[in-house]
């Protein structure tokens, strides 16, 4: 989820815009991405993250090469000249108000449910019982409406951490992406968690994703489109997601 939020500040801010003709005639197209936030992108690339391999692929499909621009901070997401981004999620407001393009959308994603694998009886937020400590990510949008339910949140930093603590028996529940959890049971497959898709009951913790674009035109907005689409009709992208231990998931706009 931290990186869905860098994605919406670098974006909002255009650094160097480029059209797809400035794009075809460098031969590049460059993806900024996490340097260290599996599974979604490693510079370590053993694996790379599936965000990396859904880039390469892209890159491959508009017959050009790809460039990795890394970032950690805000700061660096700002500044760093990069053409795309992937895991945008797609808020048509956001988009209104900012010089952000996206694609079609490419997923459906939010924030999901992790509970113990004993856990029965517990399909949404809505049916956690008072006093279970459920784990966030501090400062996110699932710990202040959950905080506001009156659940007792217990904030971490990352993802893998709060599912470590939840495999351990220190919390009840966790409140993160559905990717950690199926990254977290494919790296753990002794230590299997429950994924409760509980974001599709919650209209503030649900949204599709798509590949944001820095200012470009529109050509290369519909280049990108078609790209996607012989990605997904080919199977790639379900794929992708599957080696990392997710499930695709259609986006809510083509349902």
């Amino acid at each position: 989820m931290v990186l869905l939020v860098a994605s919406a500040v670098l974006l909002q801010e255009p650094v160097a815009a480029r059209t797809l003709e400035a794009v075809r005639s460098r031969g590049v197209i460059t993806v900024c991405a996490h340097a260290n936030a599996l599974p979604f992108s490693s510079r370590k690339d053993d694996p790379p993250g599936f965000q990396i391999e859904l880039a390469r692929a892209l890159a491959r499909q508009l017959d050009l090469s790809l460039a990795v621009a890394w970032v950690v901070t805000p700061n660096q997401y700002r500044a760093a000249d990069c053409d795309i981004v992937f895991d945008t999620i797609v808020d048509p407001e956001v988009q209104a108000e900012s010089r952000l393009r996206v694609s079609k959308p490419y997923h459906h994603s939010g924030v999901a449910l992790a509970l113990p694998a004993s856990a029965t009886n517990t399909g949404s937020f809505q049916d956690l019982k008072t006093g279970e400590r459920v784990g966030v990510q501090v400062g996110s949008v699932a710990q202040m409406i959950l905080g506001q339910r009156g659940v007792q949140t217990i904030p971490f930093a990352f993802e893998d951490e709060i599912l470590d603590a939840l495999a351990a028996g220190s919390l009840d529940g966790a409140a993160v992406s559905p990717a950690a959890i199926g990254y977290f049971n494919l790296m753990h497959p002794n230590q299997n968690i429950k994924l409760v898709h509980a974001y599709e009951r919650e209209a503030d913790l649900s949204w599709d994703v798509a590949v944001g674009m820095r200012g470009s035109d529109n050509l290369l907005r519909e280049s990108v489109n078609a790209a996607l689409d012989r990605l997904i009709a080919d199977g790639t992208i379900q794929g992708i997601y599957a080696r990392y231990g997710i499930e695709h998931r259609p986006p809510v706009a083509s349902r």
